[in-house]
């Protein structure tokens, strides 16, 4: 029987997308209504209860532009707030600001004064250290677990990151990367978020020069094969660049790039798997276009409790513009994620992704799905290859140690004097489902229904720092215990 037209596989689809287009809409109109009344309050009168703010006062921003602060508020001078609604509005922009990443710590009051219809609004940030020469020392695996498998110390990474954020003191950022080790790489990168007066418009460049003595070739039983040379790069690749973002409110955005690639491999690779790149070729050169949509309405970007964030995304890999250029693909994805607080202890997320790509040949390098940057937990040991996916995560958290702050003896380095934490424990459910009809005879876990559940507990601390310990279970029945570094959803 042929899987791909059997009626089985196209009813899956189509209540998959059916399902995944009703709630897209339901979103939307709900997050585009809550980001309504973020930014604008109640349009409603309530018995003249408003209130105009008269000034807006900032403190403890020795670098950062004034600008850069008031863009992110959910109100402006000379605005006329609702009483009822100033709580939640100062709230909002407290979480604006601290999910900049520009401040560790950020305080807004305010201050009633002439019969209590006029607003004192007053603003104080402290900010993080914005010059890191980073060491770096990481693995190259997936996730931690697949290079403990092996503790192979020649999939290390090691050299040297220089970050310059807040350049300027206008939420620039300069990147200069220079990393030996597994993977080999050379680069630089400079973000610009707002290019005009009414802080719109920006944008970004890039480049980035990549070089290896192992690729993983190809993928049997679900597990990657790997072929190494000490000696000679089996694999080198080229990427520059160049993107611009339209921002016009605080939560939503508008991102497109522009990027030039260019990737070799060797004869070695190319005998190992003749599809590697497809049409049984060495080098592959293309242009590629990029559209990606952002709207993010969370309470916290690092690890979010409450609110909601949707992500549209849109790829076409060959533009026919260049002379050798051989790759035509497509693909297109969303994600939906949805965050409830149930109390102050509690709450519940979960998250939908679903992408569609359209290979015009049978190329493993373009074939990747899950196992790599998106994965069900349980399968961390696996890959699972394929054009089409589906996957629904669910997340409860309770949290066991209420964020706290803790003072250490630094009193002359103010930005790290302070070291806010949380805990929390959760327990989780995943399912996901892979489409392949190029290589799925050798894959047991494609085109079929794959989940897991399980627990954690995750560690939440400053400078964006999450450490997660899941043990989980899959279908398979193969349980462990599993470590991140990111939050669960």
């Amino acid at each position: 029987m042929n899987l791909f037209a059997s009626s089985t596989y196209k009813k899956y689809f189509r209540i998959s997308k059916a399902c995944f287009l009703i709630l897209i809409f339901f979103n939307q109109k709900i997050t585009c209504a809550e980001e309504l009344r973020a930014i604008h309050a109640d349009s409603l009168v309530f018995k003249n209860k408003f209130v105009k703010v008269a000034s807006i006062n900032i403190s403890g921003n020795k670098k950062t532009k004034v600008s850069i602060i008031l863009r992110e508020l959910a109100f402006a001078e000379n605005d006329s707030i609702d009483v009822k609604n100033l709580e939640q509005l100062t709230k909002r922009s407290e979480q604006n600001l601290l999910n900049t990443s520009l401040f560790n710590f950020a305080t807004i009051t305010h201050e009633l004064i002439e019969n209590n219809s006029t607003v004192l609004i007053h603003i104080n940030v402290s900010e993080r250290w914005y010059l890191w020469p980073s060491p770096v020392f990481e693995i190259q695996d997936r996730n931690f677990n697949t290079w403990w498998e092996t503790r192979d110390l020649f999939r290390i990474n090691y050299g040297l990151f220089l970050s310059m954020y807040n350049v300027r003191g206008r939420n620039e950022t300069a990147v200069l990367k220079f990393r030996r080790g597994y993977t080999e790489l050379y680069g630089f990168a400079y973000k610009i978020p707002y290019l005009d007066k009414k802080q719109n418009l920006g944008a970004n460049v890039s480049v980035t020069y990549l070089r290896n003595n192992e690729v993983a070739f190809n993928t049997e039983n679900n597990k990657l094969l790997f072929t190494r040379n000490y000696t000679n790069y089996l694999k080198n690749d080229l990427e520059c660049k160049l993107g611009f973002t339209y921002r016009k409110g605080i939560y939503a955005r508008h991102i497109i790039d522009v990027l030039y690639n260019n990737k070799q491999i060797t004869d070695t690779v190319m005998k190992l798997n003749p599809n590697y790149f497809g049409n049984e070729t060495k080098n592959i050169e293309f242009l590629s276009l990029q559209y990606r949509y952002k709207l993010d309405l969370r309470d916290s970007r690092i690890f979010p409790l409450k609110g909601r964030y949707i992500e549209f995304y849109l790829s076409k890999d060959g533009l026919n513009l260049l002379k050798h250029e051989r790759v035509d693909n497509f693909s297109a994805e969303a994600l939906v994620k949805n965050y409830w607080q149930l109390n102050k202890r509690v709450s519940i997320g979960s998250a939908l992704r679903i992408r569609y790509k359209q290979l015009s040949t049978k190329s493993y390098f373009f074939n990747q799905a899950l196992g790599y940057n998106e994965f069900v937990r349980g399968y961390e040991y696996y890959v699972i290859d394929g054009q089409t996916f589906t996957v629904l995560k669910t997340n409860i958290n309770y949290q066991l140690i209420k964020p706290k702050i803790v003072n250490v003896p630094f009193k002359r380095i103010e930005k790290f004097n302070k070291i806010p934490y949380a805990v929390y424990v959760s327990a989780h459910a995943d399912a996901g489902f892979v489409q392949d009809k190029f290589f799925y005879a050798q894959n047991k876990l494609s085109n079929k229904t794959i989940y897991g559940f399980g627990a954690g507990i995750s560690l939440v601390t400053y400078y964006d720092f999450v450490l997660r310990l899941d043990c989980s279970i899959n279908h398979l029945k193969e349980g462990g215990v599993f470590l991140h570094f990111m939050a669960p959803i």
